[in-house]
């Protein structure tokens, strides 16, 4: 079963059809797509249909096909503000998700949520992470709006090791470890840390003896994973609302 996260978000959306100047593309051409490694009977030419700007080609799962499939190109396509490069995605279709950001272009998809950082996805994100459902989903971060980031998602299955794709950068963990590194790190955010500072391990703006002594606690307890991926995203998933 191929592990691109592409089709499950795909299905989710209503299988809709790229734009019709895209759609066009797509012919009686039986081939593996590029990206998700499915062999369908209809797939459209990689280059045509996506573009010579479309980037980290190299990243592709059959980076040697030239086909791409419908599933695959209409996630990939689409413009500001109709395209899933813009947003951060959760899809779990056998757990209910909130509502999508108001100015997401997809709407009311059970499963299928499309946030940013200043609404609650940090909060659905640890959430996900910190308790997966049983089945097949994902979890991937927009952090720019500007790169695709779904493409080199990764489809996880169930409550085990996890891997997320957060902009150009993939992160890999278990439940455990994530609660542990999210829940150190909202700690230290709470002491008023910058985010930056906590991620390197250099207090600021500590006023008390009990922030150090609070800092020193809960900074060991993050030592393994300083500079880290898993730390960047349990970071970014703390938002002020979140702290609140």
């Amino acid at each position: 079963m191929s592990t691109a996260p592409t089709v499950i978000v795909w299905h989710l959306a209503g299988e809709p059809d790229p734009i019709p100047t895209i759609a066009a593309l797509v012919k009686d051409h039986a081939g593996v797509c590029a990206i998700c490694t499915r062999t369908v009977p209809r797939t459209a030419d990689v280059n045509r249909a996506l573009g010579a700007n479309f980037t980290d080609r190299s990243l592709f799962r059959d980076p040697a096909s030239d086909r791409v499939c419908p599933a695959c190109l209409w996630c990939c396509s689409g413009k500001p503000p109709a395209t899933l490069r813009m947003w951060s995605i959760v899809a779990t279709p056998d757990r209910p998700v909130p509502a999508s950001n108001p100015k997401a272009f997809l709407q009311d998809r059970p499963g299928l949520y499309l946030g940013a950082r200043g609404d609650d996805t940090g909060t659905l994100v640890a959430h996900t992470l910190t308790t997966p459902p049983d089945g097949p989903w994902t979890v991937t971060i927009a952090t720019s709006g500007q790169k695709h980031v779904l493409p080199y998602g990764h489809l996880n299955d169930g409550p085990g090791r996890w891997i997320v794709r957060m902009e150009t950068t993939t992160v890999t963990a278990t439940p455990d470890e994530w609660a542990h590194v999210h829940t150190h790190a909202t700690a230290l955010r709470r002491l008023g840390i910058p985010a930056d500072d906590v991620m390197h391990g250099t207090p600021r703006y500590l006023k008390t003896r009990d922030d150090l002594h609070q800092w020193s606690t809960h900074n060991a307890e993050l030592t393994a994973w300083l500079g880290s991926p898993l730390l960047s995203l349990a970071l970014w998933t703390i938002t002020k609302g979140h702290l609140q």
